[in-house]
């Protein structure tokens, strides 16, 4: 169980005791603490993520004239459907065509796009659970410690995660099972069911840092799995509202329309 144990906890219940079973971590791997609000070190619109020293790094941004969001294309990671589409998003925006972010939508970001945020997170941990609170939409994250993934997963915009501490720092969240609307970044990267996460969130020991790092797979649309990584560092202990649907503006001041569901519902 990734260096933990279990404990057993008794509550008296009437004239009984319940036990109830708690994972912890063994006594000489403290628990990392992850209290405390963190955001974006850096400007998030403009550099997306940054590649690792060394290995397949992501699509990254190439200059273009009427300061659109353009992704590189020729990158090797991408199979060539997932070339073409980045081709095409990006031939949109150079022919001056608003295009909708996920955010302006409503939508939630997906992973590993939801580390790109640049409004603050909060973690809160229990034994068995992280749950990863974001500023932006008030979007909300769980994280099942110690867990397996369920063999009827079904697709959400999530997925599941399932997450366990290594050492006395590290967070490392696997997640499978997003639907095939969750983003990969703004580029227009497409992604399949077959997306695969795995983050590693690193702590300092001054905690005046705190870095993921995040490998991507999905042999539909790369070539190979690919790395990144995003810094986060301590802000102010509060979060400010922010309702997407309230009156749905995006932050350079556009207002976008609210998503509608015009189809039949899956039930």
């Amino acid at each position: 169980m990734n260096g933990c144990r279990i404990e057993i906890f008794a509550v008296a219940v009437g004239i009984g005791t319940v036990l109830f079973p708690v994972a912890t971590q063994a006594q000489d791997q403290p628990v990392p603490d992850f209290s405390g609000y963190w955001a974006r070190a850096e400007n998030p619109e403009g550099r997306m993520f940054h590649p690792m020293p060394t290995g397949p790094s992501p699509v990254m941004v190439v200059p273009d004239a009427n300061g659109f969001s353009i992704g590189d294309h020729t990158n090797p990671i991408l199979q060539p459907h997932a070339a073409e589409a980045v081709l095409a998003h990006g031939n949109e925006g150079r022919a001056g065509n608003v295009l909708l972010p996920a955010w302006s939508l409503c939508w939630p970001s997906g992973v590993p796009l939801v580390v790109n945020m640049a409004e603050p997170v909060q973690f809160l941990q229990s034994a068995d659970h992280i749950t990863i609170l974001y500023q932006r939409d008030m979007q909300v994250r769980r994280i099942h410690l110690n867990a397996e993934h369920p063999d009827d997963l079904q697709p959400i915009w999530y997925g599941d995660s399932v997450g366990h501490y290594e050492g006395r720092n590290t967070l490392v969240v696997d997640t499978v099972g997003q639907n095939n609307r969750a983003l990969i970044d703004r580029f227009g990267t497409p992604r399949s069911e077959s997306l695969h996460v795995v983050e590693r969130y690193t702590i300092n020991e001054d905690r005046s840092e705190l870095r993921v790092e995040f490998t991507v797979t999905d042999p539909e649309t790369f070539t190979t799995p690919w790395s990144a990584h995003v810094t986060y560092r301590p802000v102010a202990p509060e979060f400010g509202e922010r309702i997407c649907a309230e009156n749905n503006k995006d932050p350079d001041g556009g207002e976008f329309p609210i998503p509608k569901d015009e189809g039949a519902p899956d039930f």
